[in-house]
């Protein structure tokens, strides 16, 4: 689905109807909107449920069979929600990255644990970890 729609004088945008149907979005709903630099696209995501800790993870590692599914279940093992994925090969056969916004409540590790624990895992090069701001106007 695809559709134009037009900012009003306050900068606000209506999600039309036959999108929150689909989505099952209502009233009171959070969406995440992140802002891909390299592309100038802002991408609107649904948050369902109340996560209580939003991180964006942006992960480097080698591009070879079962890189990523070894990385999925590492983040699986520690209790990681993920609520948006996009993965990348950027040196085809080489380099790789992972752009992840997850849920981190039910992990039993902080932000430095969690980075030390995907490094051990020898198929992560780098990892960058960063909270998401929650919009406070409208908590």
């Amino acid at each position: 689905m695809n559709t134009i729609i037009r900012l009003d004088t306050r900068g606000r945008l209506v999600i039309p109807n036959e999108f929150r149907e689909t989505l099952d979005l209502k009233e009171g709903d959070e969406v995440l909107l992140s802002y891909d630099t390299k592309t100038n696209t802002l991408v609107i995501s649904p948050i369902y449920g109340k996560p209580s800790t939003l991180v964006k993870m942006d992960i480097e590692f080698g591009d070879a069979p079962g890189s990523l599914a070894k990385i999925a279940e590492t983040l699986a093992k520690i209790n990681i929600d993920l609520v948006m994925t996009e993965s990348k090969s950027f040196q085809r056969g080489t380099k790789a990255r992972w752009y992840i916004i997850a849920d981190i409540s039910k992990c039993p590790y902080g932000i430095n644990e969690l980075k030390k624990t995907l490094l051990q895992s020898h198929v992560v090069d780098s990892v960058s970890i960063t909270k998401i701001a929650r919009d406070r106007l409208h908590q």
